[in-house]
């Protein structure tokens, strides 16, 4: 896996710049995940220090985004080497989901 120090994405014909440093800022105002409570439509995660948070949250957070697309957000963070993985179940793990895969 390559790391890189900063990545870009574009969403709704803008480009945004995104670098670990504007992720880890980002988790000082964000609520991690809560594992007890988990949030029925969110299944990418990215661990950041000790926590999780889903990751159009922290991406939209450190950049000021919107609609930023679920397969975005978990290859941006991922290409700036936080490790990030999906909860899954039942069809998730023999089908995947279309909307995250493709």
């Amino acid at each position: 896996m390559s790391i890189t120090t900063e990545t870009a994405f574009t969403t709704d014909d803008v480009t945004y710049q995104l670098t670990a440093d504007k992720i880890r800022a980002a988790t000082a105002r964000l609520t991690p995940a809560d594992s007890a409570d988990p949030h029925p439509n969110r299944s990418w995660y990215a661990l950041v220090g000790t926590h999780l948070y889903y990751v159009v949250d922290l991406v939209e957070e450190a950049t000021g985004a919107a609609n930023v697309k679920v397969k975005t957000a978990r290859l941006a963070v991922n290409e700036l080497g936080f490790p990030v993985f999906a909860l899954a179940w039942n069809t998730l793990l023999t089908q995947g989901h279309p909307g995250h895969t493709g």
